[in-house]
């Protein structure tokens, strides 16, 4: 863990540096939400300001990230992830300037937390939730026993159950709605995991 939080420092300074919103997701959202799994990446949203691109690539060089200056220009120009790798630990980051409604909600909704005791931006619960049913695909044609090896099932599940009473299931629902996932919300929330934890 001292690995992830001498990436979260290094990472909380640039983004400060330059005044540029972002929010943490993926296996670290995971992680802080109770499900302790590994991960070798920090997934980043941050706010689609190609103003700031140069200055963020310098920074980022600065505190000891490899960085590929024109994989990363043209990742922010087709919208997509772009990877950097820290040069003092086994982590990359995959980082993606907002491209669409959702990450733009998620983003304008990140909240500050205390993640391996630092305070950064991070995504609300239900928008973990959210990501994990977006990113698992159909699951429509696949057996329960199968489900239960997907990384993002098996994610949702956990922190899902680890945290019914915190959750705001009104957003959690609007949202799933809106982004028509009912069919795999439905379905997750009728498995049986017991013994699976």
């Amino acid at each position: 863990m001292a690995e992830i939080q001498d990436i979260l420092t290094r990472l909380d300074s640039v983004f400060s540096a330059i005044k540029l919103k972002y929010v943490i997701v993926g296996g670290i959202a995971v992680i802080h939400y109770g499900h302790l799994r590994t991960t070798q990446d920090v997934d980043i949203i941050i706010e689609n300001d190609p103003s700031k691109i140069g200055q963020l690539i310098g920074l980022l060089r600065a505190q000891d990230f490899d960085i590929m200056e024109d994989q990363f220009r043209m990742a922010h120009r087709e919208g997509t992830s772009a990877s950097v790798f820290d040069e003092k630990s086994f982590f990359r980051l995959d980082i993606k300037a907002v491209n669409n409604k959702r990450e733009l909600d998620v983003l304008n909704n990140a909240i500050s937390k205390d993640v391996f005791g630092l305070q950064i931006k991070i995504a609300p619960l239900e928008y973990v939730l959210l990501g994990k049913l977006l990113y698992m695909g159909n699951i429509g044609d696949i057996a329960d026993y199968e489900l239960l090896e997907y990384q993002d099932v098996v994610d949702f599940l956990t922190i899902f159950h680890a945290n019914k009473n915190k959750i705001n299931f009104s957003l959690l629902e609007n949202k799933i709605t809106e982004y028509g996932l009912d069919d795999r919300y439905i379905r997750l929330k009728s498995l049986n995991i017991k013994g699976r934890q």
